[in-house]
C-alpha cells in the first residue's frame, strides 16, 4: 500500500492555491478558480510599483539591488506558478502515472519500505524549505511596522515604510492609504511563497519517489535469478520494463521542469549577489534578519533542484552496477548468451542515466558550486562600483 506521506504537504499548499494534485475531479469550483487568480494578480499587479520604484531610484545602489530582488523573487514566482497553469493537465497526468507505479511496486514489501523512506525524507526536506521561505517572507511583512515603530521612538515622526521597495500613486500617510498599501504587500508576500512552495516541492517530491523507483529496480535486479529459465526470462523482461519506464518518467519531468530550472538557476545567481551585497550593507541592522532568512530560502531553491538532479542520476547510473553484481555467471555458464547480451545492453544503457537539466546547466552539485561562486563574483564587482 502506498505511503499516506506521498504528495501530503504538497496536495495541501496547492489546495490553498485553488489546484488539486490527486483527485481525479478535473472541474475545479468556482471558488478555487477565484484563489489561483486573486494570488496570481497580487503578484502581478505589485510588480510595477516595485519597477516604478527601482527606476526612481536608479542612481542609488542600496534601493536599485533591493528592488532587483523584490523584482526577481516575483518574476520567477509568476514563470513557475505559470508554467505549472500551462501545463497543469500533463502535471497531473505524471503525478496519477508516478502514483499508479508506486501503488503498483508497493505490493513488494522491500519495495514500500523503500518509498516510505523516500517519501519521509521528502516530506521532512520540503517541510524545512517551507518554513524557511515562510519565516523569510513573515520577516519582510514585520520589517516595515518595526522601522516605523523605531523610526517614530528616535524621532517622534511617524513615516510610512513597506515591506517591498515599491511606490504609489497616492499618499500614504493617510492612515487607510497605508493600511491599503501593507495589505497589497502581504498579499503580493503570499501569492510569491505560495506559488514558489507549490512547484519547488513538487519537483522535490517528484525526484525522491523517482529516485525511490530507480532504486526498486536496482534491487529487483539483484534478485532476477530463478531456478527455471521461463520464470528468470519474465523477471528480467520485467524489470527492463520498470527501469524503461523509470526512464520514460525522468524525461516527462524533465520536459515539465527545464524551463523552471533555467529560470531558476539564472535567478539564483542574480538572487544571491544582490542578497549577499545587502547583508553585508546591514551588519547589525534589524534587516539582517530578513537578508539572513532570504537567503537561506534562495540557497534551498537552488538546492533542491541541483540535490534532486543528482541524486536521480546517481540512482539511475546504479542500475548497471546492479546488473554486473546480479547472479548472471551460472546463466552464461548453461549457455544464455541471449541473456548476457540483454545484460550488456542494459548496463550501457544504465550509464548514461537519467539527467535532469535546465536547458544549458545540469541540475547536479557542481552547477550548485557554479552558482554559488558566479554570486560571489557579482557581489565583488557591486562593491566596487558602489
Amino acid at each position: 500500500m502506498l505511503t499516506e506521506k506521498f504528495l501530503r504537504l504538497q496536495s495541501f499548499y496547492f489546495r490553498l492555491l485553488g489546484l488539486e494534485l490527486l483527485d481525479q475531479q478535473e472541474v475545479q469550483s468556482v471558488g478555487d478558480i477565484r484563489r489561483s487568480i486573486c494570488c496570481i494578480l497580487a503578484v502581478a499587479t505589485f510588480l510595477p510599483l516595485s519597477i516604478a520604484f527601482g527606476l526612481n531610484n536608479i542612481h542609488n545602489m542600496d534601493k536599485l539591488t533591493d528592488t532587483l530582488c523584490s523584482v526577481l523573487v516575483d518574476l520567477l514566482a509568476l514563470c513557475k506558478i505559470g508554467i505549472f497553469l500551462g501545463l497543469y493537465k500533463d502535471f497531473r497526468r505524471l503525478i496519477q502515472r508516478f502514483h499508479d507505479m508506486l501503488e503498483r511496486e508497493c505490493h513488494w514489501e522491500v519495495a514500500a519500505k523503500i518509498v516510505t523512506r523516500q517519501n519521509d525524507r521528502d516530506q521532512f526536506i520540503s517541510s524545512l524549505y517551507t518554513i524557511c521561505f515562510l519565516v523569510a517572507g513573515g520577516s519582510a511583512c514585520l520589517m516595515s511596522p518595526l522601522h516605523m515603530i523605531i523610526r517614530f521612538w528616535r524621532t517622534a515622526e511617524m513615516e510610512p515604510d513597506y515591506s517591498f521597495p515599491s511606490v504609489y500613486p497616492w499618499d500614504n500617510r493617510r492612515f487607510h492609504n497605508y493600511l491599503f498599501s501593507y495589505l497589497w504587500n502581504v498579499l503580493a508576500a503570499f501569492g510569491v511563497a505560495l506559488a514558489t512552495i507549490c512547484v519547488d516541492t513538487l519537483f522535490c517530491s517528484l525526484t525522491h519517489n523517482l529516485c525511490g523507483l530507480f532504486e526498486i529496480c536496482r534491487h529487483k535486479m539483484l534478485t532476477f535469478n530463478r531456478r527455471r529459465p521461463v520464470e528468470t526470462q519474465q523477471n528480467l523482461r520485467h524489470i527492463f520494463h520498470l527501469y524503461g519506464e523509470c526512464l520514460e518518467l525522468g524525461s516527462s519531468l524533465n520536459g515539465f521542469f527545464r524551463l523552471i530550472i533555467f529560470a531558476q538557476f539564472i535567478a539564483a545567481s542574480l538572487h544571491l549577489c544582490v542578497l549577499c551585497y545587502q547583508l553585508s550593507s546591514n551588519l547589525m541592522q534589524p534587516g539582517m534578519l530578513f537578508y539572513a532568512a532570504f537567503m537561506a530560502a534562495i540557497l534551498g531553491q537552488v538546492a533542491i533542484y541541483c540535490h534532486g538532479g543528482a541524486c536521480v542520476q546517481a540512482e539511475s547510473q546504479l542500475f548497471a552496477e546492479a546488473i554486473y553484481e546480479s547472479d548472471w555467471l551460472p546463466l552464461l555458464l548453461d549457455g544464455r548468451l541471449d541473456v548476457g547480451r540483454s545484460l550488456q545492453i542494459g548496463m550501457v544503457r544504465a550509464q548514461r542515466g537519467c539527467r535532469l537539466d535546465g536547458y544549458f546547466f545540469e541540475a547536479n552539485r557542481k552547477t550548485f558550486d557554479l552558482i554559488v561562486r558566479t554570486a560571489m563574483s557579482y557581489v565583488a564587482l557591486l562593491r566596487s562600483t558602489s
